[in-house]
Parts: structure tokens; sequence; C-alpha cells
């Protein structure tokens, strides 16, 4: 347990940084054809009405591409962690804005975003490489969004737990069953089966309710966090939730300390790109 939290966790901040960067980009892009539509207040009832709000919404194109603009210089590292807290207020900002679009996906990264600025993410993978003046709540931020991650599992694990349907093992039919093309699905023989998709329910509920201690076991680290991916990447191919599940894996990143990342990463890109030298 002490080599899960005192390992370095330098390089992942600064991949996450520009792979969150790039997923709020491809987001914002394909809403801005309907944002005509989309922040219309007649058309959408679930727009804020305040006066600042009502200010974003005349002037959305603006908005827009400002947001695209702070997010491409997120990406290239350009404004160090005053970019970060632009990031985080247009995020919010969006969040209000297209309300009927939100994830928990979307929720998730508020949180996250926060403690990201604060983070030491522009050490690498920058057009100037700009090493934390202030190591200790660096590290501190990145723990921050470590718990947040492992706060989210035991909440999630817990409502299940709790949860009538997730009890009766007709979480997880219920759920595939309501997209289109159910019947169609590679998974449709398995969830109609009584066994299997109560063994498949109740097999989720372990998941989330182990994926903490884990995580934190060295052991058992790579093969919770792939089993995880899995699970979205499922949920990603047959309900189409893109942003959502995207999101949760790239938290995943997080989990796994400098070294480990290392050991991912081939020789010549940890020289060229994750080289100390600053």
């Amino acid at each position: 347990m002490k080599e899960f939290w005192t390992a370095e966790r330098k390089i992942y901040p600064s991949v996450f940084r520009v792979l969150i960067g790039l997923v709020l980009l491809v987001d914002l892009i394909s809403i801005y054809p309907s944002s005509e539509l989309l922040f219309n207040p007649e058309l959408n009832a679930l727009l804020p009405d305040s006066e600042f709000i009502g200010i974003l919404i005349k002037h959305s194109s603006v908005f827009l591409l400002t947001y695209g603009l702070v997010l491409i210089a997120f990406m290239l590292g350009t404004g160090r962690n005053f970019t970060s807290f632009l990031v985080f207020c247009f995020h919010l900002l969006m969040m209000q804005l297209t309300h009927a679009l939100l994830t928990w996906g979307d929720i998730i990264l508020k949180f996250s975003l926060l403690y990201f600025v604060f983070a030491d993410s522009f050490r690498y993978l920058s057009l100037q490489k700009y090493p934390s003046k202030f190591e200790s709540i660096a590290k501190l931020a990145v723990w921050s969004i470590i718990l947040h991650i492992f706060l989210i599992y035991l909440n999630n694990a817990y409502f299940k737990i709790t949860d009538k349907d997730w009890q009766q093992g007709i979480a997880v039919y219920y759920s595939f069953s309501q997209y289109p093309g159910f019947h169609e699905s590679l998974w449709h023989p398995a969830i109609s089966n009584e066994f299997w998709t109560k063994t498949l329910n109740y097999f989720i509920i372990f998941q989330q309710l182990t994926f903490v201690p884990l995580v934190i076991w060295k052991k058992t680290r790579i093969g919770a966090i792939l089993l995880s991916c899995f699970i979205h990447l499922t949920m990603l191919y047959e309900f189409g939730l893109w942003k959502f599940e995207i999101i949760v894996m790239l938290h995943y990143g997080f989990l796994l300390n400098d070294k480990e990342w290392r050991k991912i990463f081939p020789t010549p890109m940890n020289k060229k790109w994750f080289s100390d030298s600053i």
C-alpha cells in the first residue's frame, strides 16, 4: 500500500492534459453545428435563466471559439496552470449551456479539472517544459484525483448493493434491453439468459466493490484496470456513450506510477517525450 501512494506520478498528468483536451475539443466541434438550436431559449427549456448565461447565448459563436482556442493552448502546454483554470471555468459554463447533453463523465471531470489546476502537467508534452514550483501541492492534486476515482467506485458499489434491481439481478438486462439493436447485439444471448445475466450483474457489483484494494495492490493493479477498461469499452460499443466512457478510462492512467508508464511506453518515446532533463 505504501508503494502505491509514495510512487512518483509526473508522466501521466501531461498525457492526461493532452488527451482530455482532445476529448473536450472533439466534443466542442461536434456540438458547434447544432449550437444555434441548442442555445435557443425558445427551443431548449433547460437553459438557465440568468443575465450572464444570456450574454453567452447571444454570443455563443465567440464563446465556443474562445473555448476551442483555450483547449488548444491547454494541449500545447501554453499558459501553464492559468490555462488549466480557464479550461475548468469553461467546462463549468458548458455544463450550464448543454445541460440536456450532460453525462456522468462531465460531472466526474468537473472535480478532476478543479484538482488538475494544481497538478504538474506541463513537465512533458509541452511547447516549453515547466517543472512544478510546488511539488507537494502537485502531488496532493494527483492524490485528490485518485481518491476521487476511488470514491466514485465505492459509491457506485454501495448504490448497487442497496438498489432493488441490482439485488434481484435484473439491472444489467434492463440496461442493455432499453437500447436499440439489443437483439442483434453480441451480448444478447448471454444477457437474455437468466443465469448469465444475474452472474454478470453480481460480478459487476463485486468488481466495483473490490476495485480499490485490487488497484492498490501492485500484483493485481494492471488486471483490475484492464478489466474496468473492458467493461467501459463494451458499454461504449453497446450504448454509444463515447464521451463518458473515454473520460472514465482516461482517469485510470493516474493509478499507474511513472515506473509502470515507462514500461508501457517504448524506449524511444520515453527518451524523446519523457526525458527528465528540463
